[in-house]
């Protein structure tokens, strides 16, 4: 079990979840937001009223800092999760010097 860098996680995914939703964000510039909210919703069974808002500039970087911030938050808390747990796990193993 390797070790990992939380911080160097929380980039990738602070750029995922950003880069998730630069997608939307072009989609929505492009006048296709509701088009593809329509869809979504289609796909999974579902109807709603939910009508897409014109787009503003500044709400666009609004969402893109805060799924940047909640994707490095997320992702550098599962790294360190998995460090603790990797560790716990290390320990608990019985090592080959006692086992001679």
């Amino acid at each position: 079990m390797n070790h990992v860098d939380a911080n160097r996680l929380g980039i990738v995914g602070a750029t995922l979840m950003a880069g998730w939703h630069a997608v939307w964000i072009v989609l929505h510039a492009a006048g296709q937001g509701q088009r593809l909210m329509d869809f979504v919703f289609r796909i999974h069974g579902l109807e709603s009223d939910v009508v897409v808002q014109p787009f503003d500039v500044g709400m666009a970087a609004v969402l893109l800092a805060v799924t940047a911030v909640t994707g490095y938050v997320v992702f550098s808390v599962s790294g360190v999760v998995w460090n603790v747990l990797t560790a716990w796990a290390l320990r608990s193993r019985p090592s080959v010097a006692s086992r001679a």
